[in-house]
């Protein structure tokens, strides 16, 4: 297999839950990748620790009785879109008459479009059916979604999203100076460590290369693109910085 690096870019640039998820995406791969060398063993184990300090940095920011409210109304919310595209899936598959079957195609298309899926984190859901309801707002497809009998349910989508932002947001006016200057503190120093071992990795990529690293780096490389997308995503939106990214680090 041929030597790869990982992705030298800076992480400063991500708000503090989308460098949670690359960060957590890194230790995932960096703790299941196999070096001889004693250096690398030191680095990793360094990095696991301050990880896990600002894993429980990053949690304590997290708690809120409008968390609850957001859970809620995100439950609340994914049984809208799931009923909305069984609905379409079952009119394109179940019906002959292609007069009423190409309804149902047009709308599904729309959620297989964007990968929709309701068991998303929040940010990437809301970023997600943003976009899905400009596409929706078509003449043609306000028209399948009226045929189809899903007007008031894409109503309560988009309503119900919207409020989960709102909370959102309140939830976020509410976390302690106290609190959130420690999980500063440990962003910074786990930022520190992870640009040191970023660095030395690569340069053991370049002097001796190792199978097992070369994985971890492919497959960090790509759990750390898929989080920049829907970063950007979610920026182009107007996303809020607290938003929640998607889990990734799943293969």
């Amino acid at each position: 297999m041929e030597a790869i690096k990982f992705d030298e870019k800076s992480l400063s640039r991500f708000p503090v839950a989308f460098y949670f998820s690359a960060v957590e995406a890194f230790d995932k791969r960096i703790m299941v990748a196999e070096c001889a060398l004693d250096r690398f063993r030191e680095m990793r184990d360094e990095y696991d620790r301050l990880f896990k300090a600002f894993d429980e940095a990053y949690k304590r920011t997290q708690k809120s009785e409008l968390t609850a409210k957001i859970a809620a109304l995100d439950k609340e919310r994914d049984g809208y879109a799931y009923v909305m595209q069984k609905v379409a899936e079952a009119w394109a598959a179940k019906l002959e008459d292609e007069t009423l079957a190409v309804h149902g195609r047009r709308v599904a298309q729309v959620f297989r479009d964007y990968g929709f899926r309701t068991s998303e984190a929040l940010v990437a859901e809301n970023a997600k059916i943003h976009n899905m309801e400009q596409k929706l707002s078509d003449r043609e497809l306000t028209a399948d979604l009226q045929m189809l009998g899903l007007t008031e349910l894409n109503r309560r989508l988009l309503s119900r999203t919207e409020q989960i932002e709102q909370t959102m947001g309140k939830r976020n006016e509410e976390k302690s100076d106290v609190v959130v200057g420690e999980l500063k503190a440990a962003r910074e120093k786990l930022d520190g460590h992870y640009r040191a071992f970023i660095t030395y990795l690569n340069a053991v990529q370049e002097l001796q290369p190792e199978e097992s690293l070369s994985k971890a780096a492919q497959y960090y490389n790509a759990d750390l693109a898929k989080i920049d997308l829907q970063y950007q995503q979610s920026r182009k939106k107007g996303g809020k910085d607290e938003d929640e990214p998607e889990t990734v680090a799943e293969a």
